[in-house]
């Protein structure tokens, strides 16, 4: 009699051990669909990275100094990475997309991810990583700058780099 119950009981968990497979597979499916379509940086944030191991869109050059380096969020969430803003302004620039976009800047005294637009700027600073000269903080500063003046002066040319190449073109002469 013991051993009609234990067939018995054998018999019906694989009969049913398929319909529980399908089950099982149907909610992994369902929950994948749900995290992957979930989008994920709507509000378009600044993402963590790894610095020493992120290079810049723009020139290629690794990520790695934690004062002066840019984030742009596409307005589908997606992360580029930038060494120096003016790499990031460069950049942005010849997207299609570049008004959807949202800028984050690490501020030059804190190294905190502050949003470009909201930041003081200053100009002149010979530590930038590609010597264009331009930082950003939240802290008040003397004669700063806003951000779309930072912009129109670098996509005007008129940064530390060409300050600096003029003067030493001039002093050679």
């Amino acid at each position: 009699m013991e051993d009609v119950v234990i067939e018995t009981t054998y018999f019906q968990f694989v009969k049913e051990f398929p319909r529980r497979n399908i089950i099982a597979i149907a909610f992994g499916f369902l929950f994948f669909l749900i995290v992957a379509c979930k989008g994920g940086n709507e509000e378009q944030l600044p993402v963590d990275f790894v610095w020493d191991r992120e290079a810049c869109e723009e020139c290629k050059m690794a990520l790695s100094e934690r004062h002066y380096s840019a984030q742009v969020i596409d307005p589908n969430g997606k992360a580029y990475f930038f060494d120096d803003i003016g790499c990031a302004v460069l950049w942005l620039d010849r997207q299609p997309w570049k008004d959807k976009a949202r800028t984050w800047v690490n501020d030059v005294k804190t190294t905190e991810w502050i949003e470009a637009q909201k930041a003081n700027w200053i100009s002149g600073d010979p530590q930038t990583p590609m010597g264009y000269g331009f930082a950003a903080t939240l802290s008040p500063v003397e004669n700063g700058l806003d951000y779309e003046s930072v912009k129109k002066r670098m996509i005007s040319g008129q940064t530390l780099v060409n300050e600096n190449l003029i003067k030493h073109r001039d002093s050679s002469n």
